[in-house]
């Protein structure tokens, strides 16, 4: 049996054509996946460290528009405002995709594992949105919060079914999150405007991505 999302006593129920919240735990995957998918697309396909932060956004908005679409409109899984539920879902894609672009652009090709192995293996299975965060051992709730896969499901939640309420911490983690990203990708595309300009640096970029 599929977990149902935490919820309070207080709070209003799950919607009629998915009664136990299923779409809910559900969409806390494509987020992930799409920003991983949009990252690595984007480094394979995408040259210039703005073209680059600008494919992910709009990549972000694309894939917020359309899993938002998809669960509220065609599962029925959520409610509240679909504008406000797809910015919910943008932000966290734009988090995870920002956040892996700036890693491959300061370490190469393994910043992208290192960028798959938070989002994927840590930051999903402690982002508490099939349950509750407060129901996961230990630290390990908090830690989860503190990572897009958590903020995102929180911050969905919140649109969905209490109006916005409560979405504060979980903007500014995925904010912080988007924002440490596109830094790291200018960091990175300063790095290689450098390199450009100094050719004896380029061998050991190029080593560096191998």
């Amino acid at each position: 049996m599929l977990a149902r999302p935490w919820r309070s006593a207080t709070s209003p129920p799950c919607p009629a054509d998915d009664p136990r919240g299923a779409g809910l735990s559900a969409g806390a995957l494509p987020p992930v996946m799409g920003g991983l998918l949009a990252a690595v697309l984007l480094t394979r396909l995408v040259r210039g460290t703005g073209r680059r932060v600008a494919g992910a956004l709009a990549s972000a908005v694309t894939g917020g528009l359309a899993v938002a679409g998809i669960l509220q409109f065609w599962f029925g899984s959520l409610s509240g405002s679909y504008p406000a539920n797809a910015g919910a879902v943008a932000l966290s894609i734009a988090a995870v995709s920002l956040t892996v672009l700036g890693l491959e652009s300061v370490f190469g090709y393994s910043g992208i594992g290192t960028g798959a192995v938070i989002m994927m293996l840590i930051g999903n299975p402690l982002s508490g949105t099939a349950t509750a965060p407060e129901m996961l051992p230990g630290w390990s709730g908090a830690l989860g919060q503190l990572l897009p896969p958590g903020a995102g499901g929180r911050l969905l939640r919140s649109t969905a079914f209490f109006d916005g309420r409560g979405a504060t911490p979980a903007v500014s983690v995925l904010v912080v999150w988007a924002a440490l990203g596109a830094l790291l990708c200018l960091i990175g595309g300063l790095r290689a405007h450098s390199a450009a300009s100094n050719p004896e640096r380029a061998p050991r970029k190029e080593h560096q991505r191998a």
